[in-house]
């Protein structure tokens, strides 16, 4: 899988913007709360306009969440769905594709760890998380579906093509998930690691491991 850092200067730009946006949300919520928090403040913290917050997040509350079913970088799909390896890559492919989709390009490890703080002090925003979340898996697996068919797969129905792509979706976001927990029992892991992506690769290698073993 082609790494990230080949994608467009305006698609990186994009992303960027993005989760700037979500860190400074979180920002603001941890340090004013939920009601003084606002978009203009928001928007001014990253140094953009109120018209770009919106170009990234419908509300607040959105940008605060930080998941949204249309914020997965086209290059990084296209690079994920075209690449040229084969199906014998597929699982560690689609878990690496995950990662990048989810995370959004992450720079600050410490973020995880400020996301449980906020959604502790405003569990109303957790359900909107979960229902972020579940599209934005159903946008994934439609992703994965399209790797499938161009890797050839063949299925007897749309049901059951649907059905693979999800099962391996839920299936490849194991090492993310592991790594998380293993970031949150262990947070000075990340520092003695050298960061998130060297715990993630880890969990990646133990995962792979654990496949060729059933």
């Amino acid at each position: 899988m082609p790494d990230i850092e080949t994608e467009t200067l305006r698609s990186r730009k994009a992303r960027l913007t993005r989760h700037a946006l979500h860190e400074a949300a979180i920002t603001r919520v941890l340090e004013e709360g939920l009601e003084c928090a606002t978009v203009a403040n928001i928007a001014a913290d990253v140094g953009v306009s109120t018209r770009t917050f919106f170009n990234y997040y419908a509300t607040k509350e959105d940008a605060i969440v930080g998941l949204d079913e249309s914020n997965i970088d086209e290059h990084l799909v296209e690079s994920y769905v075209l690449a040229e390896t084969g199906i014998e890559d597929l699982a560690a492919d689609t878990s690496l594709f995950i990662r990048e989709a989810l995370l959004i390009g992450s720079t600050d490890p410490g973020l995880p760890a400020r996301r449980r703080k906020l959604f502790a002090r405003y569990p109303e925003l957790v359900s909107k998380r979960f229902d972020r979340a579940e599209a934005l898996e159903e946008l994934l697996a439609g992703h994965v579906l399209n790797r499938l068919r161009f890797l050839g797969q063949e299925f007897a129905s749309e049901d059951s093509a649907w059905r693979s792509a999800r099962m391996l979706t839920q299936m490849c976001r194991v090492p993310l998930n592991h790594a998380g927990q293993t970031i949150k029992r262990s947070p000075e892991l990340v520092d003695d690691k050298g960061g998130t992506k060297e715990i993630f690769e880890e969990s990646l290698g133990l995962f792979l491991k654990v496949l060729n073993r059933l």
